[in-house]
């Protein structure tokens, strides 16, 4: 009896030691779950508040830099189970603990994955628009570099108009000093100077054409700028309503003229054709093409005063 009562005493001493042992190694990984535990909560809770909460509104402007962001308390990602409002474990109908719903762990992280997938596919929609907004405005940094080049060529252009222009000016002065010279000499030089007559008058043409060659390149420049300005200033994107002939973009009251974006092919308005202008469903006036612009779409017209009810604007609509 003494023996089995020493193997019995043994047998709990080394089962005391085991269950030790055990306790220590239990410990220890309590102590690094509850670690961990504690690490995923407090992490959890600052990721939250880099998450923003959108309104449910639909007009809100989600570029906004002050929009609400999560806020979630480490207390709520303990509660492991759901609670009825009594403090009490919910179980379900077999009794098996519930740890879904409201109230719980499991909820909460639900919530911050929804959260932060609906702010991953806005800062996508964001790269999207970026990346298009980035094409348009390369689009338009190249269509500026090709007209400031080609109003930097129309100038050249007219600069040796104008030389060009000046030079007959002067030789038409020369041609007068001659005729005045002429015309005290005797009547046998009659005949030569009726030949410098002419020859002035052939001068005259010259200069005509050539008035008329530097009022065209002009208008062709003062074109050119207004394109470099709808570039650099965005234009007007609001097409007009059906059954237009095309709409105002710029009017020049100094020079009595409107640039007019013609919306139909331009080889059916042609220069002198009359056009009507309205703004809404009032009569502002008439205008009468004086140059169409086919390879651009656009006409330039000359504002007729007899016709005007009141000054034309930008964005008036004109109608054949």
């Amino acid at each position: 009896m003494d023996k089995v009562l020493k193997v019995l005493v043994v047998l709990v001493l080394v089962l005391s030691a085991v269950a030790l042992t055990f306790e220590v190694v239990l410990f220890k990984q309590r102590e690094e779950l509850k670690g961990r535990d504690l690490m995923l909560a407090r992490y959890t809770t600052q990721i939250a508040k880099t998450i923003e909460v959108v309104p449910a509104e639909t007009n809100v402007d989600l570029a906004a830099r002050d929009l609400p962001h999560m806020q979630v308390t480490e207390d709520q990602l303990k509660a492991f189970y759901q609670r009825d409002p009594a403090g009490k474990i919910v179980k379900d109908a077999t009794g098996a603990k519930l740890t879904t719903g409201s109230n719980t762990m499991d909820a909460v992280l639900k919530d911050i994955a929804t959260k932060a997938e609906l702010q991953y596919s806005r800062l996508n929609d964001t790269r999207t628009g970026l990346e298009q907004t980035r094409t348009t405005l390369s689009d338009t940094s190249n269509t500026l570099v090709k007209t400031q080049g080609d109003l930097s060529q129309t100038k050249d252009t007219l600069k040796k108009t104008s030389d060009d222009l000046d030079v007959a000016k002067q030789d038409i002065e020369k041609k007068k000093a001659s005729i005045e010279e002429l015309t005290q000499k005797d009547e046998a030089c009659e005949a030569k100077s009726e030949k410098q007559v002419a020859e002035i008058g052939k001068l005259t043409d010259k200069l005509s054409d050539r008035e008329t060659q530097l009022d065209a390149t002009k208008r062709y420049v003062e074109k050119l700028q207004k394109d470099l300005a709808v570039c650099q200033g965005g234009g007007d994107t609001n097409a007009p309503p059906p059954g237009l002939q095309g709409q105002i973009l710029l009017v020049n009251t100094n020079w009595n003229f409107v640039v007019v974006d013609v919306l139909p092919p331009p080889a059916k308005i042609i220069p002198l054709t009359d056009l009507t202008i309205q703004r809404k469903d009032k009569l502002i006036g008439k205008l009468r093409v004086s140059e169409v612009i086919a390879d651009r779409n656009f006409a330039v017209g000359e504002i007729l005063l007899d016709w005007q009810q009141s000054p034309p604007k930008k964005g008036d609509y004109v109608f054949y």
